[in-house]
């Protein structure tokens, strides 16, 4: 694991095999180590040359890592180095032997006495002595640096942390607008503290994942502060977690904030059909405004015509298939059916719901929302054909009208 140079251990090696300096924070060593494990980890990298490489990182990286050790390890190199330098001075002695130097003489111009060996050898040593000494004390001041800048930067990391959980409770309680300006607060008191900024971008990273997974679990709540907070620090959005941050809004009964977030993203055209359907269901299930909703529906059934007729052609009713046909399709055309039947327009609901029991055959519901639609026609045979079409899927439909049928 080390190298030898000159019958000495190369001790600076360790720094050299990850790749920092000799003054490098813990944190910037784990920090190095992390990023040269996922290069040459053998379950990564399976080349036998990565394999050796990892090996030696992680010996450098337990030395360096623990204070006590790298105590040791830089005092050995500091001897290493202090040695080297008495070696090359006496290897220069010794094919390098003193000049004879002239002695003033104002009687003989060319009287010479030697210098005394003895005398320069002592100053030799005398200044390795203070080389050492002063190579001691630098490495001390080091340390003491070192460690008033970790204990900045616990500190700086402590009070970060304690202001975001002020943020959270100013959420908690209801107080969001407040939250978000305690943000802002939060993000102008660190942006000059560099120090900080690993720590930072690591938790902002973390209250995004967070976020995604208490939305996944449908704790609405949780993901709509962790979506918040990322884009109020960060001032970084995108698309798909803008949906997110509506699905939120309207699972806690902010309707309205919810559809401001999905005009938007139908106006960037993001999931087009998705976002209708979803701005429609909203107005009909929550707002109660079947107007509105049955506006948005048929925006949608003209986007998804439009795309049969662009796959399929003008002959897309025969070729449509209802495995390839998107759930938010089908939901599309069941919505707008449902409301055209409250508005007792039954030509218009029969003709939706024909499409709805084709893509989903074992929807009771829509059966008898079909059968209704031609029973209000006064159409009965259609409400037989639909009463069989039932019984051939299994559902049976219960009308007095229609037990006559054959």
């Amino acid at each position: 694991m080390f190298r030898e140079t000159n019958n000495f251990i190369n001790l600076d090696y360790y720094y050299q095999i990850l790749g920092v300096s000799e003054n490098a924070t813990t944190a910037e060593i784990k920090s190095t180590y992390k990023r040269l494990a996922k290069l040459y980890h053998p379950d990564i990298n399976p080349s036998i040359k990565a394999e050796e490489r990892f090996k030696s990182i992680s010996v450098a990286y337990s030395i360096l890592v623990k204070p006590e050790l790298r105590h040791k390890h830089d005092l050995q190199l500091a001897q290493e180095r202090l040695d080297k330098a008495r070696l090359a001075s006496l290897h220069y002695r010794t094919n390098n032997p003193p000049l004879v130097r002239p002695k003033f003489n104002p009687y003989y111009r060319a009287a010479t006495t030697p210098i005394n060996p003895e005398a320069e050898r002592k100053g030799t040593f005398y200044a390795l002595g203070i080389i050492g000494l002063i190579a001691f004390l630098l490495y001390i001041g080091m340390i003491v640096s070192d460690f008033y800048r970790d204990q900045r930067v616990k500190s700086k990391i402590n009070e970060f942390d304690h202001q975001v959980s002020h943020a959270d409770s100013l959420f908690y309680a209801g107080k969001t607008q407040a939250a978000l300006n305690f943000i802002d607060g939060i993000k102008a008191s660190f942006s000059e503290e560099t120090v900080l900024k690993n720590h930072e971008i690591n938790y902002l990273n973390f209250r995004k994942q967070q976020a995604d997974i208490d939305y996944e679990n449908r704790a609405y709540q949780d993901a709509l502060w962790g979506y918040l907070f990322f884009m109020e620090y960060t001032g970084k959005q995108d698309t798909d977690m803008l949906y997110r941050l509506a699905i939120c809004y309207r699972s806690l009964k902010e309707s309205g904030k919810s559809i401001f977030i999905l005009n938007n993203l139908l106006n960037q055209g993001f999931k087009r059909i998705q976002i209708l359907e979803l701005i429609a269901k909203i107005y009909k299930e929550d707002l109660n405004d079947k107007e509105l909703a049955l506006q948005y529906y048929q925006m949608g059934l003209q986007n998804i015509i439009q795309r049969f007729k662009d796959i399929y052609g003008e002959a897309y009713r025969l070729l449509v298939s209802a495995e390839r046909t998107p759930q938010s399709y089908k939901s599309m055309y069941y919505g707008a059916a449902e409301l055209y039947f409250q508005k007792k327009d039954y030509n218009e609901s029969s003709n939706l719901f024909e499409w709805v029991v084709f893509f989903e055959p074992e929807n009771k519901k829509a059966y008898e929302y079909l059968a209704s639609s031609y029973l209000e026609l006064n159409d009965k045979s259609q409400a037989c054909q639909i009463l069989h079409r039932a019984r051939k899927n299994g559902i049976e439909l219960n009308f007095d009208k229609l037990k006559t049928c054959n």
